[in-house]
């Protein structure tokens, strides 16, 4: 019997930072703790989730993807 092995993905929230493009794995329970530790200010971006905004007071779980968009307001 031969061994397999799979590749996991990291334990965590996968978040992806626009426009930076930049991708990283966060072990955070909330919006506002992953927030919190990107030293982001939540009135600065949209938080999403398939498809959906999320506000500071959501829960995260493991393999949640979301997207961290910095608003750009010009005027």
């Amino acid at each position: 019997m031969s061994e397999q092995t799979y590749e996991s993905a990291p334990y965590g929230v996968t978040v992806t930072l626009e426009p930076a493009n930049e991708t990283r794995v966060m072990q955070v329970k909330n919006v506002q703790q992953m927030l919190s530790q990107l030293q982001i200010r939540p009135t600065t971006v949209l938080v999403i989730r398939d498809g959906g905004l999320l506000t500071p007071d959501l829960k995260l779980q493991h393999g949640d993807k979301v997207t961290v968009r910095t608003v750009v307001s010009s005027g």
